[in-house]
């Protein structure tokens, strides 16, 4: 735990919560919208939109929140595939899929991730280190478990777009590096954090009202109700819950991914992890490892990630079998979640 507690309460956690609530407005007030829709463009004549999907949420989830990459990118794909007379199902999918995989990665890809990242006191390369290998493992698997369903798209071969101006890929790029310098110098996650929110005024200083516009409140004061009654809960519970949460918090296989796995998919991943941390407390060497379960294991059902909640949102306004969207990922993300129970 950080210095700044006040009874069960982290308040560091919340503090780098709302900081990069904070980072992922900056980068959609810089047209960050279009600036991934431009890319998504320009990559898929190479590879075919189903990996290009895949590709790009793989590459961007690790640096932004993942809630805001499928903001972005759910009402483009469901766009697309009217456009062209696709199904935009596999697509939904793939993001959604690679989204909670490849956020797994960094101690910024998710508000899990941040939880795990502020409360253990690990470093961000330390994190990195322990999280890459399975991260990378289930993005070979889901990537193979999607090949029968990228024939079905093919390829267009229309001339290749520019991706534009690289400002917002620039901004997430001198995030990282805040990031990095601080954990050189032992600074707390904060720090970095609200260096990285700062410095996005350099591009948005002009326009306070885009910025607030862009900021999800209503997300982050959600999150902080989950963490803030899960903080309470066990607070006053913990001597029950304890023995049923100690194996998981601790590592035991296949005991952890089980638990993580199956609770996420009843109350949410940021939730779990919440309890894993309020309980037990989690250690620096374990705490990449929590993260590639809590990760992976949004993808075995609807609510067990709110980028999940979000996309089928989405979904269904426009019209798209909510179903056979949770059938697919679930298919997909069973095999994608092995890597989590070794």
């Amino acid at each position: 735990m950080s210095g700044l507690t006040v009874g069960p309460f982290d308040l560091s956690i919340y503090i780098s919560l709302a900081l990069f609530f904070g980072i992922a407005a900056q980068f959609r007030a810089m047209d960050g919208y279009s600036f991934l829709r431009r890319v998504l463009a320009s990559v898929e004549p190479k590879v075919g939109i189903l990996f290009a999907v895949s590709l790009v949420t793989f590459v961007v989830s690790p640096f932004i929140l993942n809630d805001v990459l499928v903001l972005i990118l759910t009402p483009a794909l469901i766009k697309y595939s009217k456009l062209h007379g696709f199904d935009p199902v596999p697509l939904i999918v793939a993001e959604v899929t690679f989204t909670n995989i490849s956020s797994s990665l960094t101690p910024i890809g998710n508000p899990q991730n941040i939880i795990l990242w502020t409360s253990s006191g690990i470093g961000f390369l330390g994190f990195v280190e322990g999280t890459w290998r399975p991260v990378f493992a289930s993005a070979a698997i889901a990537s193979v478990a999607l090949v029968p369903l990228a024939w079905r798209f093919g390829r267009r071969r229309d001339q290749t777009p520019s991706p534009g101006a690289p400002t917002p890929a620039v901004y997430l790029g001198y995030v990282t590096v805040a990031v990095l310098l601080a954990d050189l110098y032992g600074f707390p996650s904060y720090v970095p954090l609200a260096a990285g929110f700062l410095g996005g005024f350099a591009v948005t200083g002009r326009r306070p009202r885009a910025l607030w516009k862009e900021f999800d409140l209503r997300s982050l004061l959600v999150l902080y109700a989950f963490i803030s009654s899960v903080t309470v809960a066990v607070y006053f519970l913990s001597g029950y819950i304890s023995p049923y949460v100690a194996p998981a918090a601790l590592g035991e296989e296949p005991y952890s991914g089980a638990f993580v796995g199956i609770l996420s998919n009843v109350i949410s991943n940021v939730p779990v992890t919440q309890l894993l941390v309020n309980t037990t407390g989690v250690s620096a060497h374990l705490a990449p490892k929590l993260a590639v379960e809590a990760g992976l294991a949004g993808n075995l059902g609807p609510v067990a990630s709110f980028a999940n909640l979000l996309a089928l949102q989405m979904a269904a306004k426009e019209g798209v079998s909510v179903k056979r969207a949770i059938g697919l990922q679930l298919l997909v993300g069973v095999v994608a979640y092995l890597p989590a129970l070794l």
